[in-house]
């Protein structure tokens, strides 16, 4: 049989494949509420909203329909998963189910954000995005599961799965980056509505093609089984009942809804989180995940080390505990303490985005590689190959976890309000919460923003203490013991091939990490560049911006000498309009030795973004 993934460069664009479909389905959990009802975003996030402050769905219906969406997300699963595990053409089992989905997936997607009904059309609105969100969790379902299904065929042995799910974490990294940290500044900086944006990203979709020419199947390459093999697929229920039974699974998949129950109650609220409870705009967003995020690959690199060293089980446990005190840094950091201080905001913000990247990069790696691991091990030993099931089941899982904390419990709990001196009351916004309370706007607080980072850290505590319950390590020894005393008629032997001996792969390492860091670190930050650069020339009439975003790109320690003139040409822009503005010169020359590449100094960014902000907020109120 002919294995697809036969060189490096196939590995990473394997990885890739669905980075589109990923990047949008994200962009669709952390501002699709918002952007129909922004009864709790800060007044600094207009841009995240379809039409300012216009609720486009019935508040209290609404969360309890996109919850149950979400739950039916995960139930189709495992038929679906069935279906590409046992489909048999002359083109394959995982390709057509993609290549059927792929545009129904897209136009879904889109027409998930257009409330036909207008302003006044809120339960029309309701039952529209209602319905479409289940086509496209169908689609992009099945389109997911066919994929991921793929891995126990387009991968060799253990050592190419950890390299793919590391690629593929890695795009996931991204995918969060982009979308909670340059979606907010694109926002404002373009002036345009979170709707608008994603029209212009859903090219991105095409990634989802990519698994069309990459997976060797179908009669040509033997894939799926020939006629010869057919009397061994697994029945639906077969493998359902065999899936469910399996212990290694089962055991993570405990710690697994843990993990994703509080991750997603903590996505879907890290706008209102980052916005409305720490008081920050655009700029700061992208300050606090540029400090969870672009450490990720070197964090995955200091993983893998540990893994190696102390096993599976402990490293996850350190990155579950990791989490739970990195989220509190978001009540410990918020206006309720620290009122309009920014200072310490940003402080305690910045070091507990540190201390959460340890934990990012593993969520989204480990589903992949423990599910891939388990099920390749299985079918190497059972000649079963039902591996899509597998992922299925842990869909299934993590959208139920994911409906009840992120859809239903935040989406309820976001609408209630409380003010300092003990009252409370349910509204569809802040000023129907200040006037029912009798108090201004600026004594409520937002129930769901403050419980939010308390039910996160409980929920990863309690992972950590499940994950007693795993295995050291899931190697393919230890899976293969488990699944035999299940089945003693199971042949251990065949596991001593040489393709399930776990190798040795040192090299290129460092330099791929390093590179991925780099990416991760600084891709929104060559973007954020540009569009500041823009500004300044806009404001000041003064530069080039092409060709100094250019340099900066490329040569070390230019960007400190760029820093310091455009902090001079705002300044002095400033001064003549009479708008009070303080030199940054020493910070930006301490951050440029420190931060030698522009993009990367997001510091120094920040501090020129806030300039330009100053300057454009006094355009605005001399023409209104």
């Amino acid at each position: 049989m002919i294995k697809s993934l036969n060189s490096k460069w196939k590995e990473f664009l394997f990885g890739f494949s669905g980075f589109g479909p990923n990047f949008l389905m994200v962009l669709m959990g952390a501002y699709y509420m918002g952007a129909l009802n922004p009864v709790n975003l800060g007044a600094n996030e207009g841009y995240q909203a379809i039409l300012g402050g216009t609720c486009f769905i019935l508040p209290a219906l609404f969360p309890i329909l996109y919850a149950l969406a979400k739950v039916f997300d995960g139930i189709i699963d495992i038929p679906f998963a069935h279906i590409t595990d046992t489909l048999s053409t002359k083109w394959g089992r995982r390709r057509p189910a993609i290549a059927v989905c792929f545009i129904p997936m897209v136009l879904s997607f889109a027409l998930c954000w257009l409330p036909i009904g207008g302003a006044d059309g809120q339960l029309l609105n309701t039952i529209w995005s209602f319905f479409w969100s289940i086509i496209f969790f169908a689609t992009y379902t099945m389109s997911l599961i066919s994929f991921y299904g793929s891995l126990s065929t387009t991968c060799v042995d253990e050592p190419q799965r950890l390299r793919v799910s590391g690629y593929k974490s890695f795009f996931d990294t991204i995918s969060y980056c982009l979308v909670y940290a340059l979606v907010p500044l694109l926002l404002e900086t373009l002036k345009i509505q979170i709707d608008t944006f994603v029209f212009l990203s859903l090219p991105l979709m095409l990634t989802m093609l990519i698994p069309l020419f990459l997976i060797k199947e179908g009669a040509k390459y033997g894939y799926p089984e020939n006629e010869g093999l057919a009397p061994q697929r697994v029945k639906l229920f077969e493998s359902l009942r065999i899936t469910l039974k399996n212990k290694p699974f089962m055991r993570w998949q405990a710690v697994n809804c843990c993990t994703f129950f509080g991750l997603q109650m903590f996505l879907a609220s890290m706008n209102s989180l980052i916005g409305d409870g720490m008081g920050m705009s655009g700029v700061g967003m992208a300050i606090l995940n540029t400090c969870a995020f672009a450490p990720v690959p070197v964090m995955l690199y200091l993983f893998n080390k540990v893994k190696a060293k102390k096993g599976i089980r402990f490293t996850y446990q350190t990155c579950l505990i990791a989490f739970a005190v990195s989220i509190l840094s978001f009540f410990f950091g918020s206006s309720l303490i620290w009122g309009d201080n920014s200072m310490p905001k940003y402080i305690i913000g910045c070091v507990g985005g540190m201390v959460g990247s340890w934990a990012i990069g593993a969520f989204f790696m480990m589903p992949y590689l423990v599910t891939a691991q388990i099920s390749s091990v299985e079918e190497k030993l059972t000649k079963k190959n039902h591996s899509a099931m597998y992922f299925a089941a842990n869909a299934v899982f993590s959208s139920i976890v994911g409906a009840l904390s992120g859809s239903l419990i935040y989406g309820l709990i976001r609408m209630v309000f409380i003010n300092k001196s003990g009252g409370i009351t349910w509204a569809e916004s802040a000023e129907e919460a200040a006037a029912t309370l009798g108090v201004a706007e600026s004594q409520l607080l937002n129930l769901g923003t403050l419980l939010v980072p308390f039910i996160v850290c409980i929920a990863c505590i309690l992972g950590a203490i499940l994950a007693f319950r795993m295995p050291k390590e899931y190697t393919p020894q230890l899976v293969g013991k488990e699944l035999k005393e299940q089945d003693p008629s199971i042949d251990l032997s065949v596991l001593d091939l040489d393709e399930y001996k776990v190798k040795e792969e040192k090299e290129e390492i460092g330099f791929v990490q390093i590179g991925l860091w780099v990416l991760s670190g600084g891709i929104f930050g060559f973007i954020w560049s540009a569009f500041l650069l823009r500004s300044v020339k806009a404001l000041t009439g003064k530069g080039k911006p092409a060709l100094l975003w250019a340099l900066s790109s490329c040569l070390p320690f230019f960007g400190l000498f760029l820093a310091c003139k455009a902090d001079e040409a705002l300044c002095g822009e400033a001064k003549s309009r009479g708008v009070a503005c303080k030199s940054k010169k020493v910070f930006h020359i301490l951050f440029g030795c420190v931060l030698p590449i522009l993009p990367l100094n997001f510091l120094s960014l920040a501090l020129l973004q806030s300039k330009a902000n100053k300057l454009y907020a006094e355009e605005e109120k001399a023409a209104t």
